[in-house]
């Protein structure tokens, strides 16, 4: 009787056991999909991010490439810069050493009708006489730039002068319509031609102004004087080609 009652209760231990089993199988099954879903979504992300990864690489390859043909040309344009600052170090100490008289550039007011006619340069240490007048004067005042054609910011400025002496050759002339001195003959300076306004009472001669212009420290006030305007060609009696219309026209100063 009682090994009949043993064998169910063996029967029924191994049927538990073995529906443990199954359910801790199950269990691992499930858990293992779970694991491999997790590691396809891990290999999907590693791979997008590999891809952004080579993005980036490759826009910071770019992004240097163009840093290095900025800083290329940065140097360049510094290194120009430099050259021509030293240029105009070297022609400043030259015009110092050849100047024979610095001063402010005068003349005739621009709307009188009995004005001179030419520029003078105005000595920055006048000497006087010892004469007085009390009427039937003529007069002289400081010259301004009309506009901006010969530089930046040059309108209303008051204009400097220099009178200088070369140490090439004996001689100078301004001759306008050129950029560049005759064969044998050696450039002082070129820039523009300027004069008066031609609808002015006031008669004016032709100067060349310095392409690397200067202004009077302190002259920016508009109190006119004598007035300075880039010229053009005008065609007609002045043939066109090889003049063009309304073209401003260059000038050079040259010794020889």
């Amino acid at each position: 009787m009682e090994r009949m009652c043993a064998l169910p209760m063996q029967h029924l231990m191994a049927t538990v056991i073995l529906a443990l089993a199954l359910g801790l199988a199950f269990m691992l099954e499930h858990k293992f999909q779970e694991l491999e879903e997790e590691l396809v979504y891990l290999k999907r992300n590693y791979k997008t991010l590999e891809t952004e990864c080579d993005m980036l690489k490759s826009k910071v390859e770019s992004y240097d490439h163009v840093f290095s043909k900025v800083n290329g040309s940065l140097k360049e344009q510094v290194r120009v810069i430099q050259t021509d600052v030293g240029s105009l170090k070297i022609q400043m100490e030259n015009l110092k050493q050849a100047a024979l008289n610095t001063g402010y550039t005068g003349g005739s007011w621009y709307n009188h009708k009995g004005a001179a006619s030419n520029f003078l340069c105005l000595p920055e240490n006048p000497q006087w006489g010892t004469r007085s007048l009390n009427n039937f004067q003529a007069f002289v005042y400081g010259a301004e730039y009309e506009n901006n054609f010969f530089g930046g910011n040059a309108h209303q400025q008051d204009v400097p002068c220099s009178v200088c002496k070369t140490k090439t050759g004996t001689n100078s002339a301004m001759i306008p319509a050129r950029t560049s001195c005759y064969d044998g003959w050696t450039i002082q300076y070129k820039g523009y031609l300027g004069a008066g306004f031609h609808n002015h009472l006031a008669s004016t001669e032709y100067v060349c102004v310095d392409e690397n212009i200067q202004f009077i420290p302190g002259g920016y006030e508009n109190k006119d004087g004598k007035l300075i305007y880039p010229v053009v060609a005008k065609c007609g009696s002045l043939r066109c080609h090889p003049y063009i219309e309304n073209k401003p026209i260059a000038c050079v100063v040259c010794s020889y």
